[in-house]
C-alpha cells in the first residue's frame, strides 16, 4: 500500500469503530520484511479484548496468515467478530 491507500485504511477502520461504538485499541501494519509479525501481535491484543472484534480494509488483508476466506473463519470460529470495510 501507498501513502494515500494507507491513510485511507486507517480511516475507514476509525470510522467502522466509531459507527459501532467500539473503542479502537489498536492499528496494526503488516511490514513484507516483518510478515506475519502485525498480524501475531493483533492476535495477542485481540485476545485480552472482552469483545474481541477485527476490522479490516477487506477481507484480502487477511492473507498473511493463509487463505483470508479461511482465516476469516479460523477466527470467528474462536470467537473473534471481523468486520470487513466500513
Amino acid at each position: 500500500m501507498n501513502e494515500t491507500e494507507l491513510a485511507n485504511a486507517r480511516k475507514l477502520i476509525v470510522e467502522a469503530a466509531q459507527t459501532r461504538g467500539v473503542q479502537l485499541v489498536a492499528i496494526h501494519v503488516e511490514e513484507i520484511e516483518t510478515s506475519p509479525e502485525a498480524f501475531h501481535d493483533l492476535l495477542a491484543v485481540v485476545m485480552q479484548e472482552a469483545r474481541r472484534m477485527i476490522i479490516t480494509p477487506d477481507v484480502q488483508h487477511l492473507e498473511v496468515a493463509g487463505d483470508p476466506s479461511s482465516v476469516k473463519q479460523r477466527l470467528e470460529s474462536n470467537g473473534i467478530t471481523i468486520v470487513v470495510g466500513g
